[in-house]
């Protein structure tokens, strides 16, 4: 198994503009990692390495469990996240193992000041790890990472702090061996020790499912243009449109500062988004017309519409110059009136707006948004809903 040489652990709503990607490819530059033609482990970064994971949380929970540094964004809205928290609490846990069976302290807990964080966000057992280094720079110190790029990505000083955290990342990992979780290993069941607030009752993961054939069975009566060679290459706004909906659905998902992960519609969805409703994920449902149309597809969908699933949205793309899939082709949307019988009577109902068909390519991103943002209301409204105890009803108010 390769153990991956850093895990990066950050905010997501601390990479809407990309700076992270830049950091991170930045620091694999000067470590010479995988990408730029090293023989070494792989890094971990959630957006990259599980882009196409179909299993996000097992993925996430190895890579912390053996990982050899962990290099930690600090910033306001890292210790505001709950996941952050987890993972920066297990990689922790590890290095207490460590330090108990060897009696030496790897320091294989990398922080980096991303954006200046008021000491009173800080929780204790983060406090105890020197994060302000003064040969780093004034600048850094008293900025962050993130002003530095913005001022000059290209300066000295930037690349002064990337090399100073090359460094550390590279001597932990080169002289450490912490020990490893077992397979078994949840990253779910972690306590982490930032502060959550009660009424953050969202997981902050959205798993997007896709239901789209590929260029080897393509749907009766459909352009190959469309499709690739998997189920998740499948790209309504093509010819020549990129990226695939898949990938601007993960983008936007992102960006917005969730986790994301990406699955295959099959014969499992419904005990996969009973599970979901369960952790407090929210579902997404990327659904081609066409191949809806198709078996393999069209009974796991069928099964989801029988069923309640207020944190499940589905969009259905197309292009709107596609001739194929255009309002003059009645048996195609027919076809799908039948298939989401429930559904079909709440079609792109601003005051329900959870299931939309014939979203065109101007429109999408805006609608994987705000889906994602309804559902997870939802999740919300319902995790501070008051139930009545068990019992007899109480007695009724007298009147006024």
């Amino acid at each position: 198994m390769d153990y991956p040489y850093f895990f990066l652990s950050y905010a997501r709503s601390d990479d809407r503009t990309a700076y992270v990607r830049r950091f991170y490819e930045d620091l694999l530059g000067v470590l010479d990692l995988p990408g730029t033609g090293s023989r070494r482990q792989p890094a971990f970064r959630d957006s990259e390495s599980l882009y196409l994971g179909a299993d996000w949380l097992r993925g996430l929970s190895r890579a912390i469990g053996s990982c050899k540094t962990l290099v930690a964004l600090y910033s306001p809205a890292y210790f505001r996240s709950q996941y952050c928290g987890k993972e920066w609490s297990a990689f922790a846990g590890r290095v207490a193992r460590y330090q108990e069976e060897t009696d030496v302290e790897p320091h294989a807990l990398v922080p980096v000041i991303w954006e200046p964080v008021p000491a009173r966000l800080l929780p204790q057992e983060v406090q105890a790890i020197q994060y302000a280094e003064p040969h780093m720079g004034g600048t850094y110190l008293e900025h962050g990472l993130l002003h530095l790029m913005r001022s000059d990505p290209k300066s000295a000083e930037y690349w002064h702090v990337v090399r100073s955290i090359a460094e550390r990342v590279r001597f932990a990992a080169d002289h450490f061996n912490l020990p490893s979780t077992p397979d078994s290993f949840d990253l779910s069941t972690v306590k982490g020790c930032f502060p959550v607030t009660p009424a953050e009752t969202t997981s902050g993961h959205v798993r997007i499912f896709i239901a789209a054939e590929t260029v080897d069975a393509l749907p009766a009566g459909r352009s190959r243009n469309y499709y690739g060679e998997q189920p998740w290459s499948w790209n309504p706004f093509s010819p020549p449109a990129l990226p695939t909906a898949a990938h601007r659905a993960q983008k936007v998902v992102i960006s917005e500062g969730h986790h994301t992960s990406l699955e295959v519609v099959d014969t499992h969805l419904t005990r996969k988004l009973n599970q979901a409703m369960r952790l407090n994920q929210v579902s997404i449902l990327l659904v081609d017309a066409w191949s809806a149309r198709t078996p393999a597809y069209r009974r796991p969908l069928g099964a989801y519409d029988k069923q309640y699933h207020p944190t499940t949205a589905v969009l259905i793309p197309c292009h709107d110059s596609d001739d194929e899939s255009g309002p003059a082709n009645a048996a195609l949307w027919g076809d799908l009136k039948q298939l989401f019988t429930r559904n079909w009577l709440r079609r792109n109902n601003p005051h329900d707006p959870v299931f939309w068909v014939r979203v065109n390519q101007h429109e999408f991103d805006d609608l994987v948004a705000r889906v994602v943002a309804v559902t997870q209301n939802r999740i919300a409204e319902s995790g501070r809903v008051r139930r009545l105890p068990p019992g007899n009803p109480p007695p009724p108010m007298p009147r006024l």
